[in-house]
């Protein structure tokens, strides 16, 4: 569960790769202010999870539009930080990977079990929304999301994996990005001292994500190499199993989630319940949207009409989506009515955090 003592997982009992139980941190994380800002809002009220992008976390400035703009349409805006990122401290030498599911699914469970009565909604970017559709995908008619949105998905990371080596932007991309993973782990490395295979000094000369994969990620998720973790943890292998609404948003000009990893046959020949609506733009690069009546300095124009998506779904719209390829919703006459509430409500303080309860 989410408390506990701690660690109480005997490894060597336990069979890797590991997606969707780990050792327990033991540890959630709720501000006061939070709790007694919660208690303002009816228990029916719709809930959003908010997943934000590789090193990422609550503090990042495209999920705070995002979530101030949710909140303005009566939604409980709940953060979701990965272990170590944001601040969190790590308890259990456990990072956090791009298959591992069962922080988001303690988060969820909590969350139900908290407001049983309120729709619950996610968005992810990036690395998020890789994780989101994984966890959408492994829960399939289980799911207790009524819908989300899932933006520059990277959805084979091996692709992408591969454009991060030899684009300019990428390497140049790839290369601050480990950077903020080393400082992110630094403060916790002593945990990780004497796992197998685990060798400190391979950490301390990561240069690129790939390096800190290979040093970190597949080691402590059980993968005999980070090409097997790239390939298992790919989301183009769960989207097909997707069975709420979801809308992907992607850039063709994306430099990191490549066009090409898309799976665009698997969205447009999916004949299952839970529509999945996939919008490609000709520009934007990898969460670059500029365009919009708030940019370029507030919320990108992908908000919007995520938000619009969800309203849909609250409503019961979502249903009557049908499977596009191509950026068009067959809810296309909903989408007045569906934004009629996107700016209702009075401003509210919805910038907090809480950490994913291990399990």
């Amino acid at each position: 569960g989410s408390g506990g003592t701690g660690c109480d997982v005997d490894f060597d009992a336990t069979a890797p790769p590991f997606r969707r139980a780990i050792p327990d941190q033991g540890r959630t994380v709720l501000r006061r202010r939070l709790a007694e800002h919660w208690r303002t809002i009816p228990d029916d009220a719709p809930v959003l999870i908010l997943m934000s992008g590789i090193a990422g976390g609550s503090h990042d400035k495209y999920l705070k539009h995002f979530m101030r703009r949710a909140a303005r349409c009566g939604y409980r805006c709940v953060a979701f930080n990965c272990r170590g990122t944001a601040n969190s401290p790590l308890t259990t030498p456990q990072f956090y990977s791009a298959s591992f599911t069962g922080d988001v699914r303690a988060v969820v469970d909590e969350i139900h079990g908290r407001w049983p009565d309120a729709k619950l909604f996610a968005v992810g970017w990036s690395l998020g929304a890789n994780i989101l559709t994984n966890f959408l995908g492994e829960e399939g008619e289980s799911a207790k999301l009524a819908g989300a949105v899932a933006m520059c998905n990277p959805f084979d990371l091996n692709a992408c994996d591969e454009a991060l080596q030899n684009g300019f932007f990428g390497t140049v991309y790839s290369r601050a990005m480990a950077k903020n993973m080393r400082a992110l782990f630094a403060p916790h490395e002593h945990l990780f001292q004497g796992l197998p295979n685990y060798d400190n000094a391979l950490v301390a000369s990561a240069k690129t994500v790939r390096d800190f994969d290979e040093a970190v990620t597949r080691v402590t998720f059980g993968f005999d190499s980070v090409d097997a973790y790239y390939d298992a943890s790919s989301s183009r292998l769960s989207i097909g199993n997707v069975r709420v609404p979801l809308l992907v948003v992607q850039a063709k000009d994306d430099p990191i989630a490549v066009t090409d990893a898309v799976p665009r046959d698997v969205i447009e020949g999916k004949t299952t319940p839970g529509p999945v609506v996939l919008v490609e733009t000709e520009s934007g690069g990898h969460l670059g949207w500029t365009a919009g009546s708030e940019a370029p300095f507030g919320s990108p124009w992908p908000d919007a009409g995520a938000m619009q998506f969800f309203e849909a779904c609250r409503r019961g719209v979502g249903a009557t989506i049908g499977n596009q390829s191509d950026g068009r919703s067959a809810g296309r006459g909903d989408e007045a009515d569906a934004g009629a509430d996107v700016e209702r409500g009075a401003e509210v303080d919805a910038d907090v955090a809480v950490e994913a309860p291990a399990r």
